[in-house]
């Protein structure tokens, strides 16, 4: 896994997006060759601003020729320090783990989730998949040896402050908190994404009602 990078994190977040959708095109039966400007078309992005991505990556193909999808896949998967094993865990009641992995299917998506936490007792010994559900008092016993930097958190708004820092106190770097929770104190030296679901439908509501002033 890399342990550096020199690209900002505008550009660590389209390189991600274009990790993303070239994953689900090569699924679906890629063409022999995607060009920047097919990528920046598909994904409503600057050609320039494509090339300048794709150049913190290395020096991938020829200009004019276009990428081998594969290959360009296969590079944005080195840098952006991910393998189709890349662990990962998740908090949430065993339904809402069980639901995600319908949602998310980590095989499709280059992750493996390798620790399940809920905060129902009851949830405890269930298993979602192949893993079984730990409470998440039991965080911090988690294994280093699973190497696990980030997780996903979907538990209720009352346990997401003691679970964030739980598992910074684990050695988690990053989490990806799904919650209706507005305001919430990450710990020192956790990279958190916030997803705040209820604000984004109120101002999606918003706008379909009032258009915008041009």
């Amino acid at each position: 896994m890399q342990e550096t990078r020199n690209a900002p994190d505008a550009t660590v977040y389209r390189l991600s997006l274009y990790h993303c959708y070239l994953g689900e095109l090569i699924r679906v039966g890629a063409p022999d060759r995607i060009t920047s400007r097919q990528l920046a078309e598909q994904l409503n992005i600057k050609e320039e601003t494509v090339r300048r991505d794709i150049s913190f990556v290395g020096d991938i193909g020829r200009p004019g020729s276009g990428y081998d999808p594969q290959t360009l896949f296969d590079a944005f998967t080195e840098y952006l320090g991910l393998s189709d094993e890349y662990p990962i865990a998740k908090v949430g009641t065993a339904q809402m783990l069980g639901a995600l992995e319908v949602v998310f299917p980590p095989n499709r998506y280059g992750v493996k989730p390798v620790a399940y936490y809920s905060e129902l007792p009851d949830d405890v010994g269930e298993k979602v998949g192949d893993i079984e559900v730990q409470h998440l008092t039991d965080i911090p016993k988690l294994d280093p040896e699973l190497d696990v930097r980030v997780a996903l958190v979907a538990c209720s708004p009352g346990w997401v402050q003691i679970t964030l820092d739980l598992l910074a106190s684990a050695g988690v770097m990053g989490v990806l908190l799904l919650t209706p929770s507005v305001k919430v104190n990450a710990p020192k030296d956790l990279e958190l994404t916030h997803v705040r679901m209820p604000c984004d439908i109120k101002s999606l509501a918003c706008r379909c009602r009032i258009p915008a002033v041009r």
